[in-house]
């Protein structure tokens, strides 16, 4: 007999086809759309649903960047599970990037998080994030199409102090489709961010998006080459 439980993952994987269906359409209004109107069944079956990269992420942030008050990033934080994971650890001093209003509305209820900043992420310098603002900077289950990808990674490190890491998960979902998420060109990309001295690969390990989706996990240090 199928739960209450039960009933809610399977409206969140029937929900979350409609998203993927936006991202390759690549229609961004109306993924951030998605992400503010499901933000309450986002939260409640995130765990349920399987997404399994958190603590990777917890750990690389522990093994690079151990002060517990590192000043930390949440880029694309949702609603704050990635936030979560490290005040559990211990870190104290986070701020929460996120598109979707909805999302950042059920991040502030958890009352981990110092600043929110409302944005999207694209090429353009984020106006309300100074260069060289943080140590540290997580991105959890975010590079894809509409989110983040390899023209935006540069905004992101921007944002670095010197010899700050960047911590993101990438999935062979998102890799298999499309060029600019594709493994290849990330290599090419890390290896031409080393050459320019814009960051170094700490780095590159498999790591399960969810149970059943591969990927990697990336650890980038910032290095002292100004990012036009």
């Amino acid at each position: 007999m199928a739960t209450i439980a039960d009933d809610r993952k399977s409206e969140f994987f029937e929900k979350r086809t409609i998203l993927h269906d936006r991202i390759r359409a690549r229609k961004q209004a109306e993924v951030i759309d998605w992400y503010h109107k499901e933000a309450v069944i986002y939260d409640e079956q995130f765990e349920r649903a399987g997404f399994s990269y958190i603590p990777d992420m917890v750990a690389m942030l522990q093994k690079y960047s151990p002060k517990k008050d590192s000043k930390i990033l949440d880029a694309f934080a949702g609603t704050g599970k990635v936030g979560m994971a490290l005040t559990k650890a211990g870190y104290e001093n986070m701020d929460a990037l996120d598109g979707a209003v909805g999302m950042l509305a059920l991040a502030k209820e958890k009352k981990i998080y110092t600043k929110f900043i409302h944005t999207v992420v694209e090429k353009e310098k984020v106006a309300d994030v100074a260069d060289g603002t943080y140590d540290a900077v997580c991105m959890g289950g975010s590079f894809c199409p509409t989110h983040a990808c390899l023209d935006t990674l540069p905004t992101l490190l921007r944002m670095l102090k010197p010899d700050g890491v960047f911590i993101f998960n990438y999935q062979q979902l998102w890799a298999d489709q499309y060029d600019d998420c594709s493994y290849d060109s990330m290599d090419k990309r890390f290896a031409k961010f080393e050459n320019e001295g814009i960051c170094k690969v700490l780095e590159k390990n498999p790591c399960f998006h969810r149970t059943d989706e591969p990927g990697y996990l990336a650890v980038l240090q910032r290095g002292r080459a100004v990012i036009a």
